[in-house]
Formats: C-alpha cells, structure tokens, sequence
C-alpha cells in the first residue's frame, strides 16, 4: 500500500508541472488545387500592377496544378509563468503540397508575454493590416479564386501577403474594441532589394501597421494602416525617396446563414505607380456542409489603363472542421484587355 502511494504522489508531482506548461502544438495545412487557367495577356507575374497571381505567365493556359501558398507546418505553445503572466512561442515553415518541397519560403517565428497588460510579440510577426478584415473576409485566400494581387485587395507585406520580419507588436482589447500595433525596429544596412523596393521585407525602423477594430454580436468595424517608412533605413545610393502609405476602412455583418463583407483601401507607393483605391464585396450564404461565396472587387490606378475588375464565384464543402472542398470561377479584367480567368477545385486538409 505504501509503494501504491508514493508512486501517486510521484505521478502527481510531474503531472502538475506538465500541466502548467501544456506539451507543444504540431498543425498544418496541405492543398491541392486543380485550375483550368485562360490567360490572355494578363501577365500574372507581373508585380508592377500590384495585383498578379504567381507562377502564371503571360498568355499561358491550360491546366494548372498548386498547392499556391496554402501549405504550412507549425509548433506553437504557452508557458504559465504564474500572476497571470504566460510565455507564447510560434514557429511556422511554408511547404508545398504538390512538390513536397519543406522550405517553400518563410513564414512566422515569434516569442511573446502574454498578461493582463495585454500582448507582446517579438520576430517575424502577421500584421495587423493584413488580418483586420482582409484575409480573414476572403473564404478563397490562396486558391486561384483569391482576392489579393487579383483586383479586389492590395498585395506586398504592407497589404495581405507575408510577414514583417525583426517587428514588434502589442495586442489588447477593451470591452468591444480591441488595438494591435506593429513596428518595425531593424536599423540593419541591408537596404531595399534589388529592385530599389523593400515593400517585400517589412519590419525596417519606422515601418507601422495598426488597426483599431469594434465587435459586437453579428457586426464588426475595423480601420487600419500600414506605412513602409524608407527614410530611416536603406542603400542612399537607391534609395528614392518614395515610401507606401495604406488606409483601409470595412466590416462584416452576419444574419443567420448570410454573411457580407466589405472594405474600401486607399494606398500611395509614390512613383510611377502613384496612388490606388482597392474595393472588396463579399456574400457568403452557409447551406448545411456548404458554403456558397460570391465576391467582387475592383481596383482604380492612377496609372492609364492599368484598372482591374475582379469577381469570383464558387462553392465550399466541409465534410469535416478538418477537411474541405472547394470549386470556383474568377476572373480579372484589366482596362487595357489584358484579362484572366480560372476554373478551380481543390482539396485541403488541416491538422
């Protein structure tokens, strides 16, 4: 009886330990989508109107097979540091479901705190720009179908693609509303890329993202910004003067099985490129196991001829919280002719 004792208390001594600092979570994604892609002249690697799909070139069709930046793998996990203080800690690799390929590029590696003060993050870090409405309205996010680089949302890491790297951030919420504010904090010489523009490596001094959303029950009401500040960092020798200013304003109301999503951004790089005002409308309709989406967006340049008409329509099934199906259309219709379209199905799966 007594060996039967002390053996639970020893149980119970490395439980309780165990406990508090919870093991790591291991999760992913991985997809496969299908797309017959009708390209005429659009040129979707070209980045210069903000609004391309990669890896379809100009004038190529046919059929198309991607994984298009859905797969990921990641370890995330707390530590409760007692008071109401906890440790947080996030890494995350982007992989390739269609080439099996494990470093597709880079994603999220983040340490944090975690109490009553809110939350801090420190590393490469998801922006607050890019997650208040944005990517989260968009059910299509990294399919064929998806808003961003397409006509109906900007792109860039100032917009709703990537990360800011060596960025901090600080989260909290009061009552309805919640803030979240990234800063960028590297004085590194490395300067902008090769093509004179760091707009794809956020996180140098002085770049902000921040938002300020309101939620209650079935309403929601965000506005948000983003600068990518070049005076404080960068090659004098390229450096241009020009920086990128983003504002965006939207919400989403919810009824029952209906869901409508909007959101209006107004955005400056400066040169030739100049200013742009990006509109995004969303529906989705949830019917049992499906889901029925129609989007549309539009997106008006300062730059001749280079406006661009979006609009997506299509279909999700989830035959589990876990696993889900997909078919759509979408199309993007530039001023100038140049127009693409995709027919799209696709399989994804969480873990």
């Amino acid at each position: 009886m007594n060996k039967k004792l002390i053996a639970l208390a020893v149980a119970a001594g490395l439980a309780s330990p165990m406990a508090a600092n919870a093991a790591p979570t291991l999760y992913g994604h991985l997809q496969a989508e299908i797309a017959n892609v009708d390209n005429e002249g659009y040129g979707e690697n070209n980045g210069s109107n903000g609004v391309g799909r990669t890896e379809v070139a100009d004038g190529e069709s046919g059929l198309k097979m991607k994984d298009n930046k859905r797969g990921r793998l990641g370890v995330k996990g707390s530590e409760d540091l007692g008071g109401g203080l906890s440790a947080l800690y996030n890494f995350e690799w982007q992989v390739n479901t269609t080439t099996g390929g494990l470093t597709d590029g880079q994603r999220v590696g983040m340490v944090g705190l975690k109490g009553d003060f809110g939350t801090f993050e420190a590393g490469r870090i998801k922006a607050a720009y890019k997650y208040s409405g944005g990517v989260k309205y968009d059910p299509f996010v990294t399919t064929y179908m998806e808003a961003r680089r397409s006509g109906g949302m900007s792109g860039g890491a100032f917009g709703h693609n990537s990360f800011w790297n060596n960025s901090i951030a600080y989260k909290n919420n009061f009552g309805n509303m919640s803030l979240w504010i990234n800063y960028g904090v590297d004085e590194g010489d490395a300067g902008p890329d090769a093509a004179g523009d760091d707009a794809t490596s956020a996180g140098n001094s002085g770049d902000i993202s921040a938002a300020l959303k309101y939620n209650s029950g079935n309403i929601e009401a965000y506005v948000a910004m983003a600068t990518d500040d070049k005076t404080s960092s960068g090659d004098p020798a390229t450096y241009t003067g020009e920086s990128y200013d983003a504002v965006k304003v939207g919400g989403q109301w919810k009824a029952g099985p209906h869901a409508i999503s909007g959101q209006y951004e107004m955005t400056d790089s400066g040169g030739a490129n100049g200013e742009a005002d990006i509109m995004f409308l969303g529906y989705q309709m949830k019917m049992g196991k499906n889901a029925f989406v129609a989007q549309l967006g539009q997106t008006d340049h300062d730059v001749d001829d280079n406006d661009v008409d979006y609009m997506a329509v299509g279909m999700i099934h989830h035959f589990s919280k876990k696993t889900r199906a997909f078919v759509g259309y979408r199309n993007s219709d530039q001023d100038n002719g140049d127009e693409i379209s995709a027919v799209s199905t696709g399989l994804r799966v969480t873990f």
